[in-house]
């Protein structure tokens, strides 16, 4: 009875402070919250979902707080499913999104014994939690109030419920027989008065996790340029700066302050920008852990105002113009990775970007965009994407994904559907260069590593990305063109994989993005006016 008792005491507590979405992976020692689950999905009083591949559960509920903005819990049994969950909620934490782990386990006695299934589960995730908690079903049972503390701070990202159970692991009977009082998630107002900067040249260069109204509710409306990576709000804003990190390097001398919000981590030049140590960087406080990368800044409560700076904004936005203009017409034709990240950003929607070389190439040549973008980029892993796509797609109706054939492969898992589910439409778009493209762009990419290359970097794999889609349960399609591409793009997600077929040789790969690059360079120059010198880690 304590079991069943402690799984109905910590579901009412969840949903005493909001929580609605729940995850599970079925197990035995995790029946009793299995059992009570169930009987509040039939009384309509939360969202269920059902997950056999605990990793895989892990980033569905992932995305499902990174939709919604509220914790979602996932639910496991004892043993390695446990450790499975590491890898969603190290980006829940680097990503500051609320995410709850109720991990199932065997009484605290049975720990050391060599019994079945058990081990030490306490730290098992790793230190990217704010919070965690150990407690047996009858403790939570007799005083439930010991979770509060632990679920408090879950506003600023993941945390660990250990809960162990007694047999024996059935009911005697319901749980809930009708619905459980429920509160709405709240995350507290930060009431700090925002501080006034004087009108030396700034920059905000903003990344995920960065609230849009601290740009566009009490701070006021900031005239100055602004560097948002694509998985930002912030992104569609007239004052976003297209090509942001081509343009950027034209400007870096007269540069004097940069205000960092959210989670920047996308370029090279963006890092170096953050870090300098020659110019005032102030850093939006995130949570759990602020933004700077040059350990430079001084960190801010809230968004400071800011005096509009017109004619600083305008000379930006003439040069992300004409870098955006310039790049497109380098581009040509031809289907490849840069055409179709150009035809992704154009397609509208909103996607789920993966985190690596798509969302580069959508951050390049991206305009004002009419789309919204998301991207896991808490860690910038690529595991988990497809899982994570699958979340929000029950919070963001018509949600489309695109991501690299490794990306793909990191997450087949995340296809497989549970049956008689409700799983809203999801397409997926797979940019298959045949492996790691991304370090084609990357110094492992120079001619000099050509021998190391194809076998420690881009490790192509042997797959049929179409016939492994049709087999779990998709529709796979093979795109040829751009146009075709783009035809699929214009059609409503309808759970479809389309692969794009993109391999080339990386000396052409490398040709091809300095041949942009220097495209987008000289239009720079010509709008902007002075020296522009590109790096090639720009793109």
């Amino acid at each position: 009875m304590s079991s069943q008792a402690g799984a109905a005491a910590t579901l009412r507590t969840l949903l005493g402070i909001g929580v609605r979405r729940f995850v599970l992976c079925p197990g035995s020692r995790s029946a009793p919250l299995a059992y009570a689950l169930r009987e509040l999905e039939i009384l309509g009083a939360i969202s269920l979902h059902v997950e056999t591949d605990e990793r895989s559960g892990g980033f569905v509920a992932l995305g499902l707080s990174k939709a919604s903005g509220e914790p979602t819990v996932i639910v496991t049994t004892s043993g390695t499913a446990v450790a499975n969950l590491h890898p969603a909620l190290a980006e829940a934490y680097h990503s500051g999104i609320p995410l709850i782990a109720v991990t199932a386990d065997r009484p605290a006695r049975m720990r050391g014994s060599g019994a079945n299934q058990t081990t030490d589960q306490v730290g098992l995730l790793g230190p990217g939690l704010v919070g965690e908690i150990d407690i047996s079903a009858e403790d939570v049972a007799d005083r439930p109030h010991l979770l509060d503390s632990v679920l408090d701070a879950v506003r600023c990202g993941p945390i660990h419920i250990n809960l162990s159970f007694e047999d024996p692991l059935t009911p005697d009977g319901p749980s809930f027989t009708t619905a459980p009082d429920a509160s709405i998630f709240t995350v507290p107002a930060d009431e700090v008065e925002p501080e006034w900067l004087d009108d030396r040249p700034t920059v905000i260069v903003a990344g995920p996790g960065a609230p849009f109204d601290e740009l566009l509710g009490r701070s006021g409306d900031p005239g100055v340029p602004i560097l948002a990576e694509p998985a930002t709000p912030q992104r569609n804003l007239s004052r976003a700066i297209p090509a942001a990190r081509v343009v950027t390097e034209h400007f870096s001398p007269e540069i004097e302050r940069v205000i960092i919000v959210g989670h920047p981590t996308l370029s090279r030049p963006m890092t170096r920008l953050m870090s300098r140590s020659d110019i005032e960087v102030l850093s939006v406080r995130t949570e759990p852990v602020p933004t700077d990368p040059g350990r430079v800044a001084r960190v801010l409560d809230v968004m400071p105002r800011i005096a509009g700076q017109d004619e600083w904004l305008a000379r930006w936005q003439r040069a992300g113009a004409a870098a955006h203009r310039a790049g497109r017409l380098a581009l040509g034709d031809g289907l490849d990775a840069l055409t179709a990240g150009a035809a992704i950003a154009d397609a509208g929607a909103e996607w789920f970007l993966g985190a690596s070389n798509i969302i580069r190439d959508v951050d390049l040549l991206a305009g004002y965009p009419n789309a919204r973008f998301h991207s896991s980029r808490g860690l910038a892993g690529i595991d988990g994407s497809i899982s994570t796509a699958r979340g929000m797609a029950h919070m963001i109706r018509g949600m489309k994904a695109a991501v690299g054939d490794l990306t793909f492969i990191h997450d087949l898992g995340g296809l497989v559907l549970t049956r008689g589910q409700d799983e809203p439409p999801l397409d997926i778009v797979v940019i298959d260069d045949s492996g790691g493209g991304i370090f084609a762009t990357l110094e492992h990419g120079e001619k000099r590593y050509e021998r190391y290359f194809d076998r420690v970097f881009r490790t192509a794999k042997k797959i049929d990305i179409v016939a492994a889609a049709d087999a779990l349960g998709w529709t796979g399609i093979n795109v040829g063109s751009v146009n075709e591409l783009k035809n699929a793009l214009g059609q409503p997600a309808a759970g479809r994989v389309i692969r794009v077929a993109c391999e080339r040789p990386v000396d052409e790969v490398r040709r091809r993005r300095k041949h942009v690059a220097r495209a987008m360079a000289a239009a720079v120059r010509d709008a902007a006016s002075g020296d522009s010198r590109l790096r090639p880690d720009s793109l």
